[in-house]
């Protein structure tokens, strides 16, 4: 049975051990959204589809993430979530992987 969540709040998200991102719903309307990213213009049309995906999901996590913890520069400092710092966190396979899910 479906249920419905109609509680449309962020929630928080352990991607990996020690890794939360606190995101938005994944809704219809963040969907749509991403969809027009400028970024996804910029695919050439002969990507492949991994290509796209990855332009897709980093597209959509720039959106959707509000926070995180346990997100550090080269020295260990805590770095808060930006364009480029999210881009980022998604180069990195296994967070990548997880953020797809």
């Amino acid at each position: 049975m479906l249920t419905l969540d109609l509680i449309n709040e962020p929630r928080w998200h352990e991607l990996v051990p020690g890794v939360r991102l606190q995101l938005r719903p994944l809704t219809t309307a963040l969907m749509v959204a991403t969809r027009s990213d400028p970024e996804l213009e910029t695919v050439l049309e002969d990507a492949s589809d991994e290509e796209r995906a990855l332009v897709f999901a980093k597209a959509l996590a720039r959106r959707a993430v509000l926070a995180w913890e346990g997100v550090g520069d080269a020295d260990g400092t805590p770095v808060d979530p930006s364009p480029e710092a999210i881009d980022a966190l998604l180069d990195i396979w296994p967070l990548f992987e997880a953020f797809q899910l």
